[in-house]
């Protein structure tokens, strides 16, 4: 969830109006759905527009489900963190005490959690290959498929000195929560996560590629991806959810809710140095941090699969907070494309959110 935009105009002093002037008309060239909901201390606003299904132009509506890719990634580090405050593993235990062999000592779990394993970004899974993911789209991948190239390639860095957001970083995560508690971890995130909190729309489909009604069909290029084995991502980018239920997680996190206060400060600690590809690094234990143009610093993670463009986004208090759907016509290999930094950008630009306007688009 790195990058800005300018924001658009906000007359009026109106943060919902300038999201709404971003969120448009849809469909058209950049997007065929665009769903938000901005959560402020003065209240609530949604928007939905666009359609759910090309094919049968249903309007899109703000209670459907959707694949949330990478923010999966903020469910699985806050589980790792909840076995953590439990004593069962220790963030500074080198990985491979858990998951012997597997990688080098240095790499511990932390450095998983944070982006600083030093792991390369390299798959056989060709994440932003659309020609390639329409021919394997319902293959069944295994951790052990989805890390293997990571593994055989040498170290980018020495672990701990630099940051890249790698997935097979979660991958492994999902592995050593597996190992430690001898249960999925799919299991451990619903049984922490979901069910506490009454995520009734949000699910970790594994093997399954249909998605659950009432849902946003998804497209690359005029061809309905939507349905595809959610093996493909795995622990870092699987699950399925809404807006409300993303709202409801991330109020809740920031509550102190999922963890306590000195285990959330754990998600919200940016390590020192550079990231690999370059800048400073921003990547916490499941949330990233941005500075927006108005010099406010949000936290949230940036989700993305083939059909949607997803993120959650918060201020450091949580009181004020942002979820977003994008689908999108084409992939891309943007996490935060334009459009979403202008969503993002407008939806904090007046700080506080000023009133709870109304309940839709117009």
């Amino acid at each position: 969830m790195s990058g800005a935009a300018r924001p658009a105009d906000a007359a009026g002093g109106d943060a919902f109006a300038a999201v709404r002037r971003v969120v448009g008309q849809r469909p058209d060239d950049e997007a065929t759905a665009v769903v938000v909901r901005l959560t402020g201390p003065d209240g609530r606003w949604q928007c939905a527009s666009g359609v759910a299904d090309l094919a049968t132009g249903a309007a899109v509506r703000d209670d459907q489900r959707f694949r949330i890719g990478g923010v999966t990634k903020t469910f699985v580090a806050a589980t790792v963190l909840s076995l953590a405050a439990e004593g069962r593993l220790g963030l500074d235990d080198p990985v491979r005490d858990h998951l012997p062999d597997l990688l080098p000592r240095a790499v511990t779990v932390r450095r998983l959690l944070d982006h600083t394993s030093g792991l390369a970004d390299e798959s056989d899974v060709r994440y932003n290959d659309t020609e390639w993911f329409l021919a394997h789209r319902f293959d069944t991948f295994t951790p052990a498929d989805l890390t293997a190239r990571s593994l055989r390639r040498p170290l980018l860095f020495e672990p701990g000195t630099a940051q890249q957001i790698t997935r097979a970083n979660y991958v492994i995560a999902g592995m050593l929560v597996e190992r430690v508690t001898g249960h999925p971890y799919a299991d451990e995130v619903e049984a922490r996560i979901l069910r506490p909190l009454g995520l009734t729309a949000t699910s970790l489909p594994g093997i399954d590629p249909t998605m659950p009604e009432p849902h946003v069909r998804g497209y690359d290029h005029g061809v309905d991806v939507t349905e595809h084995s959610p093996s493909i991502h795995g622990a870092a980018g699987e699950m399925i959810s809404t807006v409300a239920d993303l709202d409801r997680f991330l109020a809740a996190l920031f509550a102190g809710e999922v963890l306590s206060r000195p285990w959330l400060a754990e998600m919200l600690r940016v390590p020192p140095g550079p990231y690999a590809r370059g800048g400073p690094a921003f990547c916490g234990a499941g949330l990233d941090r941005a500075e927006l143009p108005n010099g406010l610093t949000v936290w949230g993670m940036a989700g993305i699969v083939h059909g949607c463009l997803s993120g959650i986004v918060a201020t450091p208090d949580g009181r004020s907070r942002f979820v977003y759907l994008v689908a999108p016509t084409s992939r891309g290999g943007l996490r935060v494309p334009p459009l979403v930094q202008l969503l993002v950008t407008n939806a904090f630009a007046l700080f506080p959110p000023s009133s709870p306007g109304g309940a839709g688009c117009e």
